[in-house]
């Protein structure tokens, strides 16, 4: 059984129109992107704090709804918060990705060392992973709405790059002829 099939030209073209689109539209509009990210941020937790009002009243056995129903509406509180302050969102999300940042980059630099007393080929690769993400998490945590910028700016171009890059296979791949009867 093969698991990996070779995409179809007409799946590949898609990808590279809505990825080309997204990526213009993002290098075209960082701020806009953001905007909307942290709209989209605000929006999610606010949900979060709804379902936690809420769930008391779907689980009986729920010991704690008093306190449930109390951080929902805390939480729904933040939300409308970020939602009338998208600067401070982005920048709480700019140190959400900080934070990941720095939790990967000490990963990579563990794994890299412990490859690297095994004697394993490739462990520095891992070490200067670690390395970036750990400079990236200090640029972004002490530049948090710059360091945003940044961030949207890698998604823009990544996403055009990928585009571009299923549109030439698309491209190499020769289109399918039909059998003849």
């Amino acid at each position: 059984m093969e698991l990996i099939v070779k995409p179809s030209r007409n799946s590949l073209l898609l990808r590279a129109v809505v990825n080309i689109i997204f990526g213009l539209l993002v290098l075209l509009f960082p701020g806009l992107t953001l905007l909307i990210l942290a709209f989209a941020f605000a929006v999610n937790i606010m949900i979060v704090g709804l379902y936690m009002i809420f769930e008391p009243a779907f689980d009986s056995k729920n010991k704690h709804a008093i306190l449930t129903v109390m951080l929902g509406l805390a939480t729904v509180a933040v939300g409308v918060f970020l939602m009338s302050k998208p600067l401070v969102n982005i920048a709480i999300l700019s140190l959400l990705i900080a934070a990941w940042a720095l939790l990967y980059g000490l990963v990579d630099l563990f794994i890299g060392f412990k490859l690297a007393d095994l004697q394993e080929s490739g462990a520095w690769l891992f070490v200067a992973a670690g390395v970036l993400s750990l400079i990236f998490a200090i640029y972004l945590a002490f530049n948090p709405l710059d360091g945003s910028l940044a961030v949207v700016w890698v998604l823009g171009l990544y996403a055009l790059i990928t585009g571009i890059q299923f549109a030439y296979q698309a491209y190499r791949l020769k289109p399918k002829t039909k059998a003849k009867k």
